[in-house]
């Protein structure tokens, strides 16, 4: 039977504020209410207040550095909201624990490149979260843009699993998240969760463990208890 290891990520834990939070390698949401403003030529009114929902992954171990942006309700010259994914091609550290993306906006939609452009800084605030700030603006021959101003962005408790070599693997996980248990089980859905025993090491903000991969299958999650 070949072998099976997946990663399940309580629901619960998604929620959960950690005590302290910086820019770190994984995965963050933007808080629910947030908005931004777009303004234009072609804007309706030359102005509007859009509503954001966005979920964001950093690689800051990568070389170059990287962000992805899934951005469910993502605007453009005034139109209807549409999903898109932003990818960062360009990234430097302004000042220590701070990082600004730049990159084409329509990337994903137009691979050609297109002069709709973005330059955005992520930043660590003083209540422990991380603010998300900058413009995407039409490089061109027009006004438009859309203002991002202190979109506050939660880290999420994510997983991440890799191989190591034939018999073990390794699993994961945000520093951000101190406070949280890995815990594993061989079927789903179960109520019965184990305490994952082996201690981690940090790398890089990272936690990590080495799992041996010898059951058919396994599953691991996070949970705060």
């Amino acid at each position: 039977m070949k072998k099976r290891i997946a990663i399940a990520v309580a629901f619960m834990c998604l929620l959960a504020m950690p005590v302290a939070a910086a820019v770190e390698s994984g995965v963050y949401k933007v808080v629910p209410g947030a908005s931004v403003v777009e303004s234009g030529d072609r804007v309706t009114n030359g102005m509007r207040v859009i509503p954001l929902s966005a979920t964001l992954q950093f690689d800051l171990s990568a070389s170059p550095r990287s962000v992805t942006a899934w951005i469910t309700n993502a605007v453009w010259e005034g139109g209807n909201p549409f999903p898109l994914t932003v990818r960062g091609s360009y990234a430097y550290q302004p000042s220590n624990g701070t990082y600004t993306f730049s990159g084409d906006y329509l990337q994903d939609k137009y691979p050609s490149e297109t002069q709709y452009l973005f330059d955005w800084t992520f930043s660590p605030s003083t209540n422990g979260l991380v603010l998300w700030n900058g413009y995407t603006y039409w490089a061109g021959g027009h006004l438009w843009q859309i203002a991002i101003s202190n979109i506050t962005l939660v880290p999420q408790p994510w997983l991440t699993i890799a191989a190591n070599g034939s018999s073990s693997a390794q699993i994961g996980w945000s520093t951000n998240f101190p406070d949280h248990l890995l815990e594993h089980a061989s079927n789903l859905p179960t109520a019965i969760w184990g305490t994952v025993t082996n201690i981690p090491s940090t790398t890089g903000g990272r936690y990590s463990v080495i799992v041996d991969t010898y059951a058919p299958q396994e599953f691991y999650r996070l949970r705060k208890p």
